[in-house]
């Protein structure tokens, strides 16, 4: 019965301690926080509620990801399929896959760069931005 404990333990730790330690630094900051607001209302200082920032979503970082991602699958795949026919051409698998993988990077960023060369941002202030 004693070796069951071992297991329970372990399971307990790897799950809990992370919990635990988040909920104790969660409630640091805000009592942090809160004690840092009181003080200033003691001071006779409003403190400023902290506004929600809209997030303006950069479209160029969105399509990178895109196309990097579905280049990355096809590297994937064409380099399954090398390995396949590896044995043949006595290539190892390994170097067959990687070298399909960077490969298909590559040109995914080649692509980004050349759909992006001329595109332009709009600014927070509704100017354009040219993208760098």
């Amino acid at each position: 019965m004693d070796e069951l404990w071992i297991p329970v333990l372990a399971i307990i730790c790897t799950i809990g301690l992370p919990i635990a330690t988040g909920l104790v630094l969660g409630l640091r900051w805000m009592n942090a926080r809160h004690n840092e607001r009181m003080g200033l209302i003691n001071q006779g200082i409003i403190p400023p509620d902290s506004p929600k920032k809209k997030s303006n979503p950069n479209r160029f970082v969105s399509l990178r990801n895109g196309i990097i991602l579905v280049c990355l699958g096809i590297g994937i795949i064409v380099g399954f399929l090398l390995s396949n026919l590896s044995d043949e051409f006595r290539i190892s698998s390994f170097f067959s896959l990687s070298a399909s993988i960077v490969f298909f990077l590559g040109i995914g960023y080649l692509i980004y760069f050349f759909v992006t060369r001329n595109m332009t941002m709009p600014n927070e202030n509704g100017t354009e931005l040219s993208q760098e």
